[in-house]
């Protein structure tokens, strides 16, 4: 007999060997960041807990995939209640242990009692969810980073990023393990800057997201003079780096080409600490390949309670998948 138990947090053991594992779900959650309701299922047979779905409920505008334009804006005030299976902040969605056509089931039964949109979001192409709606959603940029990385791009190639880097050097390049707490602020504020200027708005931190991921996080920060201008946040462990949060002073980026420094500095480290992969985070792809990563691609499922509505979507299925401009 198959039972889903409705718990408010992750246990402190999911995913236990991933810097985005139980600490860090605890920690957003703890943030409340607005918009969001989080949880996690547990679902038990004959008392043994066989899966564990953390799930997070949301009014989804309509025109979250869209770029800029009148279409967006015409579809700006349409929103559907959703819950979703996977993790606000996470490319990659997770259910940990069986996922069987039963056990999905299940889970989405529990989760039809919440919203009316079930969805789950950043998985791979072979969930057993029938009837359910699948598209595409935004590949994941993932760079297996060698020893000898900078010696194996090809000249061109190693020429440019060098160049990128170069226009930062005048700055002060600090890395620190945590956020000291005299800059959190200014972070919450670089981070507000790079949010306003995103194609995709999908969320929008709060100064406690800050806080409360401080402890299992690591910081790059650049200075011009005493003032912080960029910052990228970190979470690492022995095997992977993932790349969650960048911030910048707009009025200061393209002259010291932030972003690029940013992301290649990241990369150095993995270099120094030996760490073999980067999770470089969805958009920016253009830059994203230049350094050589690999796309992993990633599908959302929704189905509606309701066969009319969910034919609907179906053929709406458009306005859920990314642009090509979004893919760029």
């Amino acid at each position: 007999m198959i039972l889903v138990e409705r718990v408010e947090n992750v246990p402190l053991d999911f995913l236990i060997d991933s810097p985005e594992g139980g600490a860090f779900y605890r920690a957003y959650a703890r943030a409340r960041v607005p918009g969001f309701e989080l949880g996690c299922l547990i679902v038990k047979r004959e008392g043994q807990a066989v899966a564990t779905a953390p799930f997070f409920t949301m009014k989804l505008p309509l025109n979250t995939m869209m770029p800029p334009g009148l279409l967006k804006k015409l579809l700006g005030g349409l929103a559907l209640r959703i819950a979703l299976v996977g993790h606000p902040s996470a490319d990659i969605g997770h259910i940990e242990g069986e996922q069987s056509a039963e056990v999905l089931e299940a889970i989405n039964s529990e989760l039809r009692k919440l919203a009316p949109l079930v969805s789950y979001k950043g998985f791979d192409g072979n969930l057993a969810l029938k009837n359910f709606n699948k598209v595409v959603g935004l590949p994941v940029p993932v760079l297996e980073v060698s020893p000898d990385y900078w010696a194996r791009l090809k000249h061109k190639v190693r020429t440019d990023l060098k160049r990128k880097l170069k226009a930062s050097a005048g700055l002060r390049l600090a890395e620190v393990d945590g956020l000291p707490p005299e800059h959190l602020l200014r972070v919450h504020e670089l981070y507000r800057q790079t949010c306003d200027n995103a194609p995709i708005q999908f969320e929008q931190l709060n100064v406690e997201y800050f806080r409360e991921s401080a402890s299992s996080s690591k910081y790059l920060f650049y200075f011009e003079g005493d003032t912080m201008i960029g910052f990228h946040q970190l979470m690492c462990s022995e095997e992977i780096m993932y790349c969650k949060y960048i911030g910048m002073d707009y009025g200061k980026s393209q002259h010291y080409k932030l972003y690029f420094a940013l992301m290649l500095q990241a990369v150095n480290i993995c270099i120094r600490d030996g760490i073999r992969k980067i999770d470089f985070g969805v958009t920016s792809y253009a830059f994203k390949r230049h350094v050589g990563s690999e796309m992993h691609p990633t599908f959302n499922y929704f189905q509606h309670r309701s066969a009319f509505v969910n034919a609907i979507l179906k053929r709406l299925s458009f306005l859920l998948e990314p642009s090509d401009s979004e893919l760029r």
